[in-house]
């Protein structure tokens, strides 16, 4: 794999050092950081373990314990986000790029014409049987000429090998001051830089996130594409008892487990905290599109 470097000059490419762990499906695989922009990415090419179109993804959890329920907080989240952004930025049509199921499309569709994107054959007919409008590939959208207000990718960017070629192609299908939104998992979080935790870097490293993003080097590579970025921000979606049960127990799941264990308080504190620090566990970052002339 060639890593793209997000600067896209030449002249200032990242300068790669050791990250301390390895790649939970491909073990004694390491990573690399760059010193400068803190991306993270696989030491080797690991792309013949990924499709998308059989569903393999979705066995991410294997070996780890069942404690993976979902939450609706981030759907009401990004939602609400969606309607503050709509107000100044009159956005009406949204694609959700990599929708899986179509959970965003059908929360969306509320306020919005909304479509997904999905190349998984499995979800793909799941959200359509549903009554979504899901379309396998930007091919199919192209042929029908549809163009969007704005383009969601909720943690897509982190699966992406060629980012760069991506983001140049999906400010083509967005009207003019259109607006891209990406959420993706934050390279510097505090379980891996702050905590060092060992069994958390030996888990959250994956062959189907080759890279893994700062907020510096997310706003170098969008930049890069020709959009300016209007907000680049944290999240904390995990809870304080989360990060304790990792590091009290090595395993993901603690906020499921000793959910209510904890004041609201004390989470809305803590994850003030670490957004203040930018050791956040996940990156929201909104862009609109300037250059309608980049190739």
């Amino acid at each position: 794999m060639t890593i793209e470097c997000p600067r896209g000059d030449n002249s200032n490419l990242c300068i790669w050092k050791k990250r301390v762990g390895q790649i939970r499906d491909a073990k004694g695989i390491g990573v690399k950081e760059c010193a400068d922009c803190q991306l993270v990415v696989h030491n080797e090419n690991l792309d013949h373990l990924v499709n998308y179109s059989d569903g393999s993804m979705h066995d991410w959890t294997s070996g780890y314990g069942e404690n993976f329920i979902g939450s609706s907080t981030d759907s009401i989240r990004r939602l609400e986000a969606l309607k503050k952004l709509a107000i100044e930025y009159q956005i009406k049509t949204i694609l959700d790029f990599g929708c899986g199921l179509g959970d965003m499309v059908s929360v969306f569709n509320a306020s919005f014409d909304t479509c997904g994107l999905e190349p998984e054959l499995a979800a793909r007919k799941s959200g359509i049987s549903s009554g979504l409008a899901i379309y396998e590939s930007l091919d199919e959208i192209s042929n029908l000429e549809l163009k969007f207000d704005a383009i969601t990718m909720f943690h897509v960017m982190e699966h992406i090998y060629e980012p760069n070629k991506l983001l140049d192609l999906l400010g083509k299908f967005l009207n003019p001051d259109g607006l891209l939104i990406i959420e993706t998992p934050n390279s510097m979080d505090a379980l891996l830089t702050f905590y060092k935790n060992h069994d958390f870097q030996n888990f959250t490293y994956w062959s189907h996130h080759p890279m893994l993003y700062s907020h510096k080097s997310l706003e170098l590579a969008v930049v890069r594409a020709g959009f300016e970025v209007l907000e680049n921000e944290g999240v904390q979606r995990y809870k304080f008892a989360n990060h304790l049960y990792w590091l009290s127990n090595g395993k993901p799941g603690g906020h499921e487990v000793w959910k209510g264990e904890f004041q609201s308080e004390l989470d809305e504190l803590y994850a003030s905290n670490l957004v203040k620090k930018k050791i956040n566990d996940t990156l929201w970052l909104v862009a609109q599109k300037t250059d309608f002339n980049k190739v």
